[in-house]
């Protein structure tokens, strides 16, 4: 299954470090998720941390490399540039957030060679993930796009307390290779985000 590239992206990206909330068309394929994270603590005060007890995040998807050439809307990489071991781990805390009052938001770090994004997302149940959407280099333009995905671990009538929305946090890592591209956007994609998605763009 081609896994990249099938998820339109938004027609214009902002070269503003600002996030914006952005609708993105939902015809790409799911990436596999690696692993489940229902181990993850939570409790049933809104707005309140869960206990961290110094647990390491938990990965749930990748490590994903971009392919060597995209299909549309995409075009192909220019000059060789690639990302490499793009991979999604969960921060081990989860806030009940009913009212929605905490913002989906995104940021990005660079350190030579890697790039770290980091987020926060809303899903609907307390075991509920996010995973890779798109890892792509459009030309000269990288994309990283990640999507909450529903787990059924925790999605039973027995379990009321699992129910949210539950604000998540994460962070995506990868490395260049080639060479670092112009720009880098990631977004992170789902029902119960703001707009269905928000999306930063990084000028590099």
């Amino acid at each position: 299954m081609n896994i990249f590239g099938a998820s339109g992206g938004p027609g214009g990206d902002s070269s503003s470090t600002e996030s914006s909330t952005t609708t993105v068309p939902g015809e790409g394929p799911d990436l596999t998720t690696s692993s489940d994270s229902s181990s993850a603590s939570s409790t049933d005060t809104d707005e309140q941390p869960t206990a961290e007890d110094s647990t390491p995040a938990i990965q749930t998807d990748g490590p994903v490399d971009s392919p060597p050439t995209n299909e549309a809307p995409y075009d192909d990489p220019a000059d060789g540039l690639a990302l490499t071991g793009v991979t999604v781990q969960m921060v081990d805390e989860r806030r009940r957030d009913s009212m929605l009052r905490l913002d989906d938001q995104l940021s990005i770090d660079l350190a030579g060679a890697r790039f770290e994004v980091r987020g926060r997302g809303h899903v609907e149940w307390e075991c509920d993930t996010i995973g890779l959407r798109t890892v792509v280099v459009d030309g000269r333009h990288a994309r990283v796009y990640a999507e909450t995905r529903e787990m059924d671990s925790c999605r039973t009538s027995d379990n009321p307390a699992g129910r949210g929305p539950w604000a998540i946090s994460f962070t995506i890592t990868g490395r260049f290779e080639g060479g670092r591209p112009d720009a880098l956007t990631a977004s992170v994609q789902g029902p119960f985000i703001d707009n269905s998605g928000v999306f930063v763009t990084e000028s590099l």
